[in-house]
């Protein structure tokens, strides 16, 4: 998917797509019970970017004031470079965008995505979601995750744990995960 910037890439398709009913439709056809398929028949065209060193934390106070917040720094130890002034840690937020490179002729291998390359000005692709759920403008919830990867997988779960399942707060955040993310085509879990 052509995901970026807004600012810099027309995500408005994409994301019409995306919450379109026969968008939801053709996803349910292509799922076999029985086998999986290279990344290209579920619509993976592009690499992914790995990263960590995250934090999250969700707050709703007692007069439901809410806060949702995601902080990165990247990677380990950000751009493992120290402010001389200040001690704080500096990120590596620029390691977020595709880096533009010749085609790798390791077929497994998924090419950059060009909606994410770097730009002056231009915001990179992040994983981070902090989410505060909001129903006739009244707070219902508020959840994010750290993880790199894991993160949007692991805030839907948590999400739908506690609207779907109805699970408990804590039962929804504590309760064992599954997580694909199309390339490696490996499922990863927990028991």
């Amino acid at each position: 998917m052509n995901l970026g910037d807004p600012d810099f890439v027309d995500v408005s398709k994409v994301i019409s797509d995306m919450l379109s009913t026969n968008f939801a439709q053709g996803l349910k056809k292509k799922i076999n019970d029985n086998k999986t398929f290279d990344p290209n028949y579920y619509g993976g065209r592009w690499d992914q970017i790995n990263d960590h060193g995250t934090s999250h934390l969700s707050i709703i106070d007692s007069e439901r004031n809410v806060v949702s917040l995601t902080s990165t720094i990247n990677s380990y130890f950000g751009a493992l470079m120290l402010s001389p002034s200040t001690g704080i840690v500096l990120n590596n937020e620029m390691d977020d965008f595709s880096i533009p490179m010749k085609s790798s002729s390791n077929l497994t291998v998924p090419p950059p995505a060009p909606a994410n390359f770097i730009r002056p000005g231009k915001r990179p692709l992040s994983s981070m979601t902090p989410t505060i759920v909001l129903k006739d403008g009244k707070v219902k919830a508020s959840v994010g995750a750290s993880g790199g990867l894991y993160i949007i997988a692991g805030t839907t779960e948590v999400f739908l744990n506690y609207f779907f399942l109805k699970m408990d707060p804590l039962s929804s955040v504590l309760a064992p995960r599954i997580y694909h993310q199309l390339i490696p085509n490996i499922v990863s879990y927990e028991n």
